[in-house]
């Protein structure tokens, strides 16, 4: 059995015990800005929590403002996930999701794109219904992803050219063994 690379280790777990109300709101505010994921709401909250630590370390105030109160100078605290979600307010079944270059939007809790839904539905010939059974969505989720292809038309050609180039890349790279392919027949 191979040895574990550092990078490989298991990291530690924590079990902490809360009150249900405290558990409700975790599970709450992972759903609203984390996708579900409740170890991400809570190393958010953690490192928001060091920040202000941080900051009144430092002799710093850790204050709330209008923005149009704001000081000439000023920290603020970066939130990912939550600054993303609150910048999302248009769209009830689709979320920003942390990659290299895609900007499009996806389905929450999916690891699909609204492009890629809308591929899948002209491209098999589906109605709004039968793509929300085939992908066990809600009708008003294949709806909305529609809505924001249409809205996003040029940013979606974009990521899709670009996802043909990157698959023609890859090809090249790896292109197929034609001498195992040839003796299958």
């Amino acid at each position: 059995m191979a040895k574990r690379t550092a990078s490989a280790r298991r990291r530690p777990r924590l079990y902490v015990d809360v009150p249900e109300s405290v558990g409700r709101r975790i599970r709450r505010t992972a759903d609203r800005f984390f996708r579900g994921v409740t170890n991400e709401a809570v190393l958010a909250a953690l490192s928001a929590f060091n920040w202000m630590l941080e900051q009144k370390r430092q002799g710093r105030h850790v204050i709330s403002v209008e923005a149009d109160a704001l000081p000439e100078r000023f920290s603020e605290a970066v939130l990912p996930g939550v600054d993303e979600a609150l910048g999302n307010e248009d769209w009830t079944w689709l979320v920003r999701r942390p990659h290299p270059w895609r900007r499009q939007l996806s389905l929450k809790g999916r690891r699909i794109t609204a492009g890629q839904l809308a591929d899948q539905m002209g491209a098999n010939h589906w109605t709004p219904e039968e793509t929300a059974r085939q992908f066990d969505l809600p009708v008003e989720a294949v709806l909305e992803a529609g809505r924001y292809v249409d809205a996003q038309a040029e940013l979606i050609e974009a990521e899709a050219l670009e996802d043909e180039m990157a698959a023609k890349r890859i090809a090249n790279v790896h292109p197929p063994d034609r001498a195992s392919a040839s003796r299958r027949r």
